[in-house]
């Protein structure tokens, strides 16, 4: 029998878009939990950050942090050596982005060779990201202490292609997520989710692979799972970046629609995911 294994984004996905509550995601994850099928968040969040909701979700595996620029596991987790990481404390830690320092130095560079204003995270203030995110407290200080991404907002008439065109000259890519732009190098989710889940396959062999999103920015990580859904956005439309044979459609808003998707899977409701 196959190994499952369940890859999710964050905000807007298992968490409420305004109110990052999961309580209506809560009874599929736990049935997932008690099944011991590992859920595996791929996000925009920090490593601070998410470091702070493994614990509050109960998940005790790998996570995917910053749109795929690194790779954070428990070092028991995996018997299987992890090659090109570093060990922090009682994780490992795998870099695949750049540093901050040199993204958000382009960013700067990028708004004025466009002539828009691009506000990132480093040149935002406290009550400025507050008032965008919701986010308090140490919640908005681990949101505050970034590796790689920079989210970022933008103030004039720039479309997204000439966005990215101008990105890529510089060797990095735009991202867009649900509240923010993103400023990477050329990392996304999809290989983030690529490398982890060849350790999966080492560890464990055959495995077959859930995915769960909501916006443009996890397409890449929808297309190497096996089966992908994606949720309805807040106002119960789906992200038009994402094309309907890409994932199944599933109707219900964030995480209302994650525990429909996983309860549908448990039940085997999902054609061609033979368990």
């Amino acid at each position: 029998m196959s190994r499952i294994v369940v890859l999710t984004d964050m905000d807007g996905t298992l968490l409420d878009h305004d109110s990052y509550s999961f309580r209506r995601a809560l009874p599929a994850l736990d049935l997932l939990i008690r099944r011991n099928i590992p859920v595996v968040p791929v996000t925009s969040k920090t490593s601070a950050e998410m470091t702070r909701w493994m614990k509050h979700l109960y998940l005790k595996g790998p996570f995917i942090c910053e749109n795929g620029c690194g790779i954070v596991i428990p070092s028991d987790y995996f018997s299987v050596e992890v090659k090109g990481c570093r060990k922090e404390g009682d994780v490992l830690k795998l870099s695949l982005g750049s540093g901050i320092t040199q993204i958000r130095e382009a960013l700067g560079e990028i708004a004025l060779e466009l002539g828009v204003n691009l506000r990132g995270y480093g040149n935002m203030s406290s009550d400025e990201i507050s008032s965008v995110t919701g986010l308090k407290g140490e919640e908005l200080i681990s949101s505050i202490q970034r590796e790689h991404d920079e989210p970022f907002l933008m103030d004039g008439d720039c479309d997204f292609d000439t966005l990215r065109s101008a990105a890529g000259k510089r060797g990095l890519t735009v991202l867009r997520g649900d509240r923010f732009y993103h400023l990477v190098n050329h990392c996304d989710k999809g290989k983030a989710s690529t490398i982890l889940l060849d350790l999966y396959r080492q560890e464990y062999g055959k495995i077959r692979v859930i995915g769960l999103g909501d916006s443009h920015n996890d397409l890449d990580f929808l297309k190497v799972v096996d089966i992908p859904f994606v949720v309805q956005r807040p106002d119960g439309t789906y992200d038009p970046l994402i094309p309907e044979e890409a994932a199944q459609r599933i109707p219900g808003i964030g995480p209302n629609g994650w525990r429909i998707a996983i309860e549908r899977f448990l039940a085997g409701e999902v054609k061609g995911f033979e368990q």
